[in-house]
């Protein structure tokens, strides 16, 4: 029985190896430029930068920022 498990073992762990392979071999595209993120962060510690239109559909169903609080 032992035998049998160590086998299983092994083929999963050879089976998530080359899963994290896989995806490693993907590159990915950045999502956000660090730069602009920082200055929109400062722009609205300042107050300067406003949430966008709820039609925009940035945010969820109801007044959920209310809630947060």
């Amino acid at each position: 029985m032992t035998d049998h498990r160590d086998a299983a073992d092994a083929r999963l762990d050879e089976l998530l190896g080359a899963w994290c392979r896989e995806i490693d071999e993907v590159p990915v595209p950045r999502l956000v430029d660090p730069e602009r993120a920082v200055d929109v962060v400062i722009e609205a510690k300042r107050g300067r930068v406003h949430a966008p239109p709820d039609g925009a559909g940035t945010r969820p169903p109801g007044d959920a920022r209310e809630e947060a609080f």
